[in-house]
C-alpha cells in the first residue's frame, strides 16, 4: 500500500460523523442514520412518498464491519425507538425479512432546532 498527499489515509470509502449530531443521539447512531442517508439520496426507492433502503443486518455488518450483529441490531433499535428512523417491509416475497428504512427527517429537524438553539448566545447578554 502507497501513502500519498491524498484527504484519507488509505484508499477507502469514508464514513461520515456529524459531530453535533453524534453529541446529541449518539456516535454509533449518527453514523449509521448518516449511512442511511446517503443510501436514500441515490432516490432509488420511492414507496408512500418517502425514499426509502433496504437492506439485512448482514449487509449493515459488512458497511460496518467493526461492529458486531448484535451492535448494528441494538443501534437500528435505537434509532427506531427514537422515531428518528422508519422501519417497514415492501419485499414482495413475504418470507423475504429484509427491512427497508428510511429517514424521519422532521424529527431530524426537531433535533437540528434544538442544537441550533443551544449553541447560540443567551438573548440577555446581548445587551452587555
Amino acid at each position: 500500500m502507497k501513502f500519498g498527499l491524498s484527504r484519507l489515509l488509505i484508499n477507502e470509502n469514508p464514513l461520515l460523523v456529524l459531530p453535533s449530531l453524534a453529541g446529541s443521539i449518539g456516535l454509533n447512531e449518527a453514523i449509521v442514520l448518516q449511512q442511511i442517508h446517503f443510501w436514500i439520496s441515490k432516490e432509488r426507492h420511492l414507496k408512500d412518498g418517502k425514499y426509502w433502503v433496504y437492506n439485512t443486518y448482514d449487509g449493515w455488518v459488512k458497511q460496518f464491519p467493526f461492529w458486531s450483529k448484535s451492535t448494528v441490531i441494538r443501534i437500528i433499535n435505537r434509532l427506531e425507538k427514537d422515531g428518528l428512523i422508519t422501519v417497514d417491509n415492501f419485499n414482495k416475497m413475504k418470507a423475504d425479512q429484509t427491512k427497508w428504512y428510511t429517514i424521519n427527517y422532521n424529527k431530524l429537524e426537531e433535533i437540528n432546532d434544538r442544537l441550533v438553539k443551544m449553541s447560540s448566545p443567551c438573548s440577555q447578554n446581548d445587551n452587555i
